[in-house]
Protein backbone atom coordinates (compact mmCIF):
# COMPACT_ATOMS: atom_id res chain seq x y z
CA UNK A 1 0.00 0.00 0.00
CA UNK A 2 1.33 3.09 -1.32
CA UNK A 3 2.15 5.61 1.58
CA UNK A 4 0.62 9.29 0.55
CA UNK A 5 3.59 11.51 0.78
CA UNK A 6 3.60 13.87 3.37
CA UNK A 7 2.86 17.84 3.30
CA UNK A 8 5.39 20.19 3.61
CA UNK A 9 4.44 23.29 5.05
CA UNK A 10 5.11 26.79 3.83
CA UNK A 11 8.05 27.08 5.33
CA UNK A 12 9.52 23.58 4.12
CA UNK A 13 8.55 24.42 0.45
CA UNK A 14 10.55 27.54 0.31
CA UNK A 15 13.50 25.73 2.08
CA UNK A 16 13.28 22.68 -0.81
CA UNK A 17 13.08 25.35 -3.25
CA UNK A 18 16.41 27.29 -2.33
CA UNK A 19 18.03 24.26 -1.72
CA UNK A 20 17.35 22.89 -5.39
CA UNK A 21 18.22 26.69 -6.68
CA UNK A 22 21.66 26.49 -5.20
CA UNK A 23 22.78 22.99 -6.54
CA UNK A 24 21.03 23.68 -9.85
CA UNK A 25 23.05 27.22 -9.99
CA UNK A 26 25.89 26.74 -7.18
CA UNK A 27 28.33 29.85 -6.69
CA UNK A 28 31.49 27.56 -5.84
CA UNK A 29 32.74 25.14 -8.11
CA UNK A 30 35.20 22.34 -7.22
CA UNK A 31 37.31 21.10 -10.30
CA UNK A 32 39.78 17.58 -8.25
CA UNK A 33 42.46 17.21 -11.07
CA UNK A 34 39.73 16.61 -14.47
CA UNK A 35 42.51 16.29 -16.49
CA UNK A 36 44.92 14.10 -15.28
CA UNK A 37 44.04 10.98 -16.98
CA UNK A 38 43.38 11.88 -20.43
CA UNK A 39 46.05 11.72 -23.47
CA UNK A 40 48.26 14.91 -24.85
CA UNK A 41 45.35 15.60 -27.14
CA UNK A 42 42.83 15.78 -25.30
CA UNK A 43 43.95 17.13 -22.06
CA UNK A 44 44.85 20.69 -24.91
CA UNK A 45 41.54 20.32 -25.95
CA UNK A 46 39.64 19.92 -22.85
CA UNK A 47 41.85 22.95 -21.45
CA UNK A 48 40.57 24.92 -24.10
CA UNK A 49 36.70 24.16 -23.29
CA UNK A 50 37.55 24.23 -19.70
CA UNK A 51 38.66 27.92 -19.88
CA UNK A 52 35.75 28.90 -22.53
CA UNK A 53 33.64 27.42 -19.27
CA UNK A 54 35.40 29.45 -16.72
CA UNK A 55 34.83 32.41 -18.75
CA UNK A 56 30.82 31.94 -18.87
CA UNK A 57 30.47 30.67 -15.31
CA UNK A 58 30.12 33.43 -12.70
CA UNK A 59 31.53 31.48 -9.98
CA UNK A 60 34.35 30.47 -8.20
CA UNK A 61 35.85 28.08 -9.04
CA UNK A 62 38.71 26.22 -7.03
CA UNK A 63 41.06 24.01 -9.70
CA UNK A 64 43.28 21.79 -8.07
CA UNK A 65 46.19 20.58 -10.35
CA UNK A 66 49.87 18.77 -10.74
CA UNK A 67 50.02 20.34 -13.62
CA UNK A 68 51.99 23.79 -13.81
CA UNK A 69 50.56 24.23 -17.13
CA UNK A 70 46.86 24.17 -16.49
CA UNK A 71 47.47 26.29 -13.31
CA UNK A 72 49.53 28.92 -15.49
CA UNK A 73 46.53 28.76 -18.58
CA UNK A 74 43.45 28.77 -16.23
CA UNK A 75 44.14 30.16 -13.31
CA UNK A 76 43.29 33.90 -12.02
CA UNK A 77 45.11 33.12 -8.62
CA UNK A 78 47.39 30.38 -8.07
CA UNK A 79 47.60 28.88 -4.02
CA UNK A 80 50.90 26.78 -4.37
CA UNK A 81 50.83 24.19 -1.80
CA UNK A 82 54.41 21.89 -0.59
CA UNK A 83 54.07 19.66 2.40
CA UNK A 84 50.77 21.58 3.32
CA UNK A 85 52.15 24.16 3.67
CA UNK A 86 51.19 27.43 1.75
CA UNK A 87 54.42 27.88 -0.63
CA UNK A 88 53.07 31.21 -2.06
CA UNK A 89 50.13 32.73 -3.80
CA UNK A 90 49.67 35.12 -6.46
CA UNK A 91 48.71 35.91 -10.34
CA UNK A 92 50.30 33.18 -12.34
CA UNK A 93 52.97 35.18 -13.92
CA UNK A 94 53.65 37.01 -10.66
CA UNK A 95 54.79 33.63 -9.45
CA UNK A 96 56.68 33.13 -12.94
CA UNK A 97 58.55 35.84 -12.37
CA UNK A 98 58.83 36.77 -8.39
CA UNK A 99 59.35 33.02 -7.09
CA UNK A 100 60.07 33.48 -3.48
CA UNK A 101 62.54 30.65 -3.14
CA UNK A 102 64.04 28.02 -5.09
CA UNK A 103 61.53 25.27 -4.61
CA UNK A 104 59.01 27.63 -6.71
CA UNK A 105 61.11 29.20 -9.05
CA UNK A 106 61.79 24.75 -9.97
CA UNK A 107 58.31 24.46 -10.24
CA UNK A 108 56.88 27.15 -12.06
CA UNK A 109 58.16 27.04 -16.10
CA UNK A 110 59.13 24.71 -18.53
CA UNK A 111 62.08 24.31 -19.25
CA UNK A 112 62.35 24.41 -15.64
CA UNK A 113 65.13 26.85 -14.59
CA UNK A 114 68.70 26.19 -14.49
CA UNK A 115 70.58 26.45 -10.88
CA UNK A 116 73.65 26.81 -10.78
CA UNK A 117 76.68 27.03 -7.74
CA UNK A 118 78.73 30.20 -7.16
CA UNK A 119 80.43 31.99 -4.90
CA UNK A 120 80.51 36.00 -4.50
CA UNK A 121 84.08 37.48 -5.43
CA UNK A 122 83.60 41.33 -6.06
CA UNK A 123 81.44 42.46 -8.14
CA UNK A 124 81.00 38.68 -9.40
CA UNK A 125 79.54 35.35 -8.55
CA UNK A 126 82.40 32.68 -9.68
CA UNK A 127 80.54 29.33 -10.95
CA UNK A 128 81.61 26.34 -8.83
CA UNK A 129 81.36 24.05 -11.91
CA UNK A 130 82.02 26.37 -15.11
CA UNK A 131 85.83 26.66 -14.49
CA UNK A 132 86.67 30.27 -14.99
CA UNK A 133 83.29 31.78 -15.95
CA UNK A 134 81.51 34.19 -13.63
CA UNK A 135 78.24 36.13 -13.62
CA UNK A 136 78.42 40.00 -13.35
CA UNK A 137 76.63 40.52 -9.91
CA UNK A 138 73.67 42.50 -10.86
CA UNK A 139 71.88 44.94 -7.88
CA UNK A 140 70.61 43.03 -5.11
CA UNK A 141 68.08 43.62 -2.59
CA UNK A 142 70.28 42.38 -0.02
CA UNK A 143 74.24 43.14 1.04
CA UNK A 144 75.86 39.72 0.39
CA UNK A 145 79.17 38.91 1.60
CA UNK A 146 82.19 38.09 0.27
CA UNK A 147 82.83 34.46 -0.42
CA UNK A 148 79.27 33.51 0.44
CA UNK A 149 77.99 30.53 -1.75
CA UNK A 150 74.56 30.84 -3.58
CA UNK A 151 72.47 29.34 -6.46
CA UNK A 152 72.15 31.89 -9.53
CA UNK A 153 68.90 31.11 -11.62
CA UNK A 154 68.81 31.48 -14.82
CA UNK A 155 65.57 30.56 -16.92
CA UNK A 156 66.37 28.84 -20.71
CA UNK A 157 64.73 31.43 -22.66
CA UNK A 158 66.69 34.06 -21.10
CA UNK A 159 68.95 33.18 -23.69
CA UNK A 160 66.52 34.16 -26.81
CA UNK A 161 67.03 37.62 -25.84
CA UNK A 162 70.88 38.00 -25.28
CA UNK A 163 73.06 40.26 -23.01
CA UNK A 164 75.61 41.07 -21.43
CA UNK A 165 76.32 37.77 -18.95
CA UNK A 166 77.92 35.19 -21.10
CA UNK A 167 78.49 31.06 -20.81
CA UNK A 168 81.28 29.54 -22.97
CA UNK A 169 79.85 26.00 -23.50
CA UNK A 170 79.28 22.75 -25.34
CA UNK A 171 76.23 21.29 -26.82
CA UNK A 172 75.40 18.12 -25.99
CA UNK A 173 71.49 17.21 -26.65
CA UNK A 174 70.21 19.68 -29.11
CA UNK A 175 66.34 19.22 -29.55
CA UNK A 176 64.73 20.88 -32.37
CA UNK A 177 61.21 21.70 -31.77
CA UNK A 178 60.51 23.77 -35.34
CA UNK A 179 60.01 27.26 -34.25
CA UNK A 180 62.75 26.81 -31.66
CA UNK A 181 65.63 25.02 -30.51
CA UNK A 182 66.22 23.64 -26.81
CA UNK A 183 69.77 23.01 -26.38
CA UNK A 184 71.25 20.81 -23.46
CA UNK A 185 75.61 22.18 -22.80
CA UNK A 186 77.97 21.20 -20.19
CA UNK A 187 81.27 22.75 -19.73
CA UNK A 188 84.10 19.61 -20.15
CA UNK A 189 83.04 17.64 -16.94
CA UNK A 190 80.36 19.85 -15.30
CA UNK A 191 77.68 17.94 -13.53
CA UNK A 192 75.20 20.58 -14.13
CA UNK A 193 73.89 20.79 -17.66
CA UNK A 194 72.25 24.22 -18.34
CA UNK A 195 69.22 24.21 -20.85
CA UNK A 196 68.84 27.67 -23.49
CA UNK A 197 65.93 28.38 -26.20
CA UNK A 198 66.98 29.28 -29.68
CA UNK A 199 64.88 30.53 -32.23
CA UNK A 200 67.76 30.51 -34.92
CA UNK A 201 69.24 26.98 -33.45
CA UNK A 202 68.28 24.77 -36.43
CA UNK A 203 72.36 24.96 -37.39
CA UNK A 204 73.61 23.96 -33.75
CA UNK A 205 74.99 20.29 -33.45
CA UNK A 206 75.94 18.04 -30.60
CA UNK A 207 79.12 18.50 -30.07
CA UNK A 208 79.17 22.53 -31.01
CA UNK A 209 80.85 25.07 -28.50
CA UNK A 210 78.77 27.73 -28.42
CA UNK A 211 78.39 31.02 -25.82
CA UNK A 212 75.30 31.61 -24.18
CA UNK A 213 74.19 35.07 -23.52
CA UNK A 214 71.90 36.72 -21.31
CA UNK A 215 70.56 40.30 -18.97
CA UNK A 216 71.97 39.53 -15.44
CA UNK A 217 69.13 41.85 -14.07
CA UNK A 218 67.32 38.75 -15.06
CA UNK A 219 69.03 36.37 -13.55
CA UNK A 220 67.45 35.11 -9.60
CA UNK A 221 69.83 34.99 -6.78
CA UNK A 222 68.91 32.36 -3.92
CA UNK A 223 70.68 32.10 -0.68
CA UNK A 224 71.90 28.84 0.86
CA UNK A 225 68.25 27.95 2.58
CA UNK A 226 66.87 28.69 -0.58
CA UNK A 227 64.73 31.99 -0.10
CA UNK A 228 65.26 34.70 -2.50
CA UNK A 229 67.68 37.71 -2.38
CA UNK A 230 66.61 39.05 -5.77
Amino acid sequence: MKRKPKELSGGQRQRVAIGRAIVRQPSVFLFDEPLSNRDAELRVHLRIEIARLLKDLAATIVYVTHDQVEAMTLADKIVVLRDGKVEQVGRPLDLYDNPKNLFLAGFIGSPKMNFLKATRQGDHFVLADFTGQHLPLALLSAKLPEGIEVTPGLRPELSKRGGAASLALQAEIVEHLGSETLINARQGGAGQIPTAISDEGRAIVPGQALTVRCDPAGVLVFDPAGARLR
